[in-house]
C-alpha cells in the first residue's frame, strides 16, 4: 500500500503546472514582506520594532468617532505633504500606519431578517417583543441571540497589529488551494481512462481495491501538505513581530467589527485553520469522485473549478432572497475561505431556533466528508470500462 501511495503522490507532484502554481502561491503570499523590504520610509520607522516603539503611547486608546475623523483628516493632509517632501517618522505612521488599525466601526450594525440593527436597536426590539408577548417567535429568539453575542464584545481600542492582517488571510489562500487541488487531483482517475491504461489497471490484482484507496490517501496527503505549506507562508509575517497582539479580541481587527465570535486573534486563527482544513479535505474528496465519473482530464478539471466558483456566480440570478442566501453562503468556497463566515452575524432558522451560518456550514461539511469518502471507495471498486 505504501508503495502505491508513493507512486500516486509522485504522479501528482510530477506535474509542472502544480509546481508553477506553488511558486506563484509562494510569491503572492510573501508579497507583503517584499513590499516592506523595498518600501521607502523614514529611517527611524523602517522596522516593525521601531514602529511599535514609536506608537507605544497610542496603544490601548479607546477608538471614538471624533478620533476616527481626526485620524482620517490628518492622514489625508500628511499624504498630500508626502508628495512634496519627506515625512518624519511619526508623520509617516500617522499617514500610512495608524489609520489601518484605528479606523474601525465602533457601533457596527447587524442584519436580522433583512433589517439592520445596532446593539441599542436590538435591545429596543427585544423589549418591544417581550411587552407584546412574542418571546416564543423566531424573530425574538434570533434578535436576542445576536444581541447577546454582540453585547459580549469589547469596545474597540487601538493596537498596532500589522502581522495579523496577513496571518489570517484564509480567503487569499483558498483561491490558490482550490486551483492546486484541481490541477493535481482532478485527473487522478480520469487520466487512467484518457491514457488508455485503465484496462491494465482494472485487470490488475489491486486495481479496484488497494489502488483506489492509495489514490484517495495520496490525494488527501497532497491537499493537506499544500494547505499546511501555504498557511505556514502567511505565518512568517508574525515572526518579525513575535506574534504580538495574539491575545487581542477579533473585533479589534479591521473588517471583523461585525463578527459573532468573542475570541482572540490566535483563537480565531486556530478555528480558521481547522475549518480551512475541513474545507480542503471535502473539496479534495469531491474532486476525486468527479475524476472517477468524468473520464476526461479537461472536463474533470473544469467541473472541479466549477463547484468552487459557480455557486457564487449563479446566486445573483436566484429569484428569492432565501435561494440567494443558500447559494451564496452554503458552498465549498465559503467553507475554504473561512473569513466570510465570521465577518457577519448570519443565522438560519433550524427548527425554530437561530443557528449561526458558520456552525451550519461546518456541520454540513462534517456530515458530507464520510459520505463522499464512502461513495468514492464504493464506486472506485465498481469501475468498469
Amino acid at each position: 500500500m505504501i508503495e502505491l501511495i508513493k507512486f500516486e503522490l509522485g504522479k501528482i507532484f510530477s506535474k509542472k503546472s502544480v509546481w508553477i502554481l506553488l511558486v506563484v502561491t509562494m510569491f503572492s503570499a510573501l508579497n507583503g514582506i517584499f513590499y516592506d523590504l523595498t518600501a521607502i520610509m523614514p529611517k527611524e520607522v523602517d522596522t516593525v520594532k521601531e514602529q511599535r516603539k514609536m506608537l507605544a503611547s497610542y496603544q490601548g486608546q479607546i477608538i471614538t468617532k471624533e478620533g476616527i475623523e481626526n485620524v482620517k483628516k490628518e492622514s489625508k493632509e500628511l499624504r498630500k505633504k508626502e508628495l512634496k517632501e519627506e515625512l518624519t517618522g511619526m508623520e509617516y505612521l500617522k499617514a500610512n500606519v495608524i489609520p489601518f488599525d484605528y479606523i474601525l466601526k465602533i457601533d457596527p450594525t447587524y442584519l436580522i431578517d433583512n433589517d439592520v440593527y445596532n446593539v441599542y436597536d436590538m435591545k429596543k426590539e427585544i423589549n418591544k417583543l417581550e411587552k407584546e408577548g412574542d418571546t416564543d417567535t423566531f424573530e425574538y429568539k434570533n434578535t436576542k441571540y445576536i444581541h447577546d453575542l454582540a453585547n459580549k464584545k469589547e469596545t474597540p481600542r487601538f493596537y498596532f497589529k500589522p502581522a495579523w492582517h496577513s496571518i489570517i488571510s484564509f480567503d487569499s489562500t483558498a483561491i490558490f488551494l482550490s486551483t492546486l487541488v484541481a490541477l493535481g487531483v482532478a485527473t487522478i482517475f480520469s487520466n487512467d481512462y484518457q491514457s488508455n491504461s485503465a484496462p491494465i489497471v482494472l485487470s490488475s490484482k489491486n486495481g479496484k481495491n488497494k489502488l483506489v484507496k492509495a489514490k484517495v490517501i495520496s490525494a488527501l496527503i497532497f491537499s493537506t501538505t499544500i494547505f499546511i505549506f501555504t498557511n505556514f507562508l502567511y505565518l512568517i509575517y508574525g515572526l518579525g513581530d513575535s506574534f504580538k497582539g495574539w491575545n487581542l479580541p477579533l473585533n479589534f481587527l479591521k473588517n471583523y467589527e461585525n463578527t459573532p465570535l468573542n475570541v482572540s486573534l490566535i483563537e480565531f486563527y486556530i478555528i480558521g485553520f481547522g475549518i480551512g482544513l475541513i474545507g480542503i479535505i471535502l473539496f479534495t474528496l469531491l474532486t476525486i469522485i468527479i475524476s472517477l465519473f468524468i473520464k476526461n482530464n479537461m472536463m474533470a478539471t473544469l467541473i472541479t473549478l466549477g463547484i468552487y466558483y459557480v455557486p457564487n456566480f449563479i446566486a445573483d440570478f436566484m429569484p428569492t432572497k432565501m435561494l440567494y442566501k443558500i447559494f451564496k453562503e452554503l458552498n465549498i468556497s465559503k467553507l475554504m475561505e473561512v473569513e466570510f463566515m465570521f465577518k457577519h452575524t448570519n443565522t438560519y432558522n433550524i427548527l425554530g431556533n437561530p443557528v449561526l451560518y458558520s456552525n451550519l456550514l461546518i456541520t454540513i461539511a462534517l456530515i458530507s466528508i464520510p459520505i463522499v469518502l464512502c461513495m468514492t471507495v464504493h464506486f472506485g471498486k465498481k469501475q468498469t470500462l
